[in-house]
């Protein structure tokens, strides 16, 4: 019963928590700027408001760009599955790092792809910038990750990010490290301030907005939640970081960590309603340069995970 009991819990957490996350950013974002803002409930309005309405598709469109949102969401889904983004995740099998990195670059692709095949322009303009952040941020986040692969000896995600193994003095500034790389990646991956704007209605500036922009009806409904479910992981991965660094300090059990996971994420959305609410959107040229400090960061996680590792060794 009590394994059934967390199978209902995660999976209501992939169906629930994606949309609060986004909710807590918007209302967060209107409190800092004066506004009232929408509910917190907003974001599960829009998407049953979207899968309500029908679909306007372009006849230039192939089987490509009506597959991709199903096949993205099937793929997120997965990593969901496999990515220890909660303490309480059951353990699925195929959960390795490497499999993570080909899941992602396939969302990835298939994003692209949907947006070049509708033949707009702004797509097109979207899908190159999509590609070039893709190609700079996506080795900063998987060298933290290799990093954290490194200290745990393994390439399996439950192995590494289990809460239960001993976190020595060493591990710590690593998984700070690794956790800072993926926040910054985070940023460029999930398209937010400073790098993009999320809200805005001028194409030329826009990165994921600009690729989705021929979605409607159900099929934007798909696209919304998958977002919303990638940023989610993305954050409780980060989360996940805090938490073993934390944990050399505070041992956690059980429950204990089930609500400081779900609770850590909705801290991760605070933290960016401030960045966004704080920060203004920096220049297209200077995106190389804010991507580079996520790159250092990971080189931060991979020497210390190495000299901690010969320490070690050593008995230092």
């Amino acid at each position: 019963m009590m394994a059934v009991g967390v199978y209902v819990l995660f999976f209501a957490c992939v169906l629930l928590l994606p949309p609060c996350v986004i909710g807590v950013i918007r209302k967060g974002k209107a409190l800092m700027q004066g506004r009232v803002g929408a509910p917190l409930s907003q974001p599960f309005f829009d998407l049953f408001k979207l899968l309500g309405k029908d679909q306007t598709v372009s006849q230039t469109t192939t089987w490509i760009f009506r597959s991709s949102c199903a096949m993205n969401l099937a793929t997120t889904l997965i990593i969901a599955g496999i990515v220890p983004w909660l303490s309480f995740k059951p353990i699925f099998p195929g959960d390795d790092l490497f499999l993570l990195l080909y899941l992602l670059a396939l969302c990835r692709f298939m994003t692209i792809l949907s947006a070049l095949d509708s033949g707009s322009p702004f797509g097109a303009f979207a899908a190159s910038r999509e590609a070039f952040l893709s190609m700079l941020v996506e080795p900063a986040m998987f060298i933290s990750l290799g990093a954290l692969a490194l200290i745990a000896h393994s390439t399996s995600l439950h192995v590494v990010f289990d809460l239960s193994l001993p976190c020595s003095t060493y591990d710590v500034p690593v998984w700070l490290a690794a956790a800072a790389a993926l926040f910054l990646g985070s940023i460029v991956d999930l398209s937010r301030m400073p790098i993009d704007d999320p809200t805005t209605h001028l194409e030329l500036t826009m990165v994921h907005e600009a690729m989705i922009i021929e979605n409607s009806g159900k099929n934007l409904a798909l696209v919304e939640f998958t977002h919303f479910l990638r940023m989610a992981v993305v954050y409780g991965l980060i989360s996940q970081c805090m938490m073993h660094a934390v944990g050399r300090l505070v041992e956690f059990n059980q429950l204990t960590a089930a609500i400081v996971s779900v609770v850590s994420i909705l801290g991760m959305a605070v933290l960016t309603v401030w960045i966004e609410s704080v920060f203004v959107k920096l220049r297209w040229r200077s995106t190389p340069e804010f991507i580079a400090y996520a790159m250092t960061m990971s080189f931060f996680a991979t020497g210390g995970a190495l000299i901690g590792d010969m320490y070690a060794r050593h008995g230092l």
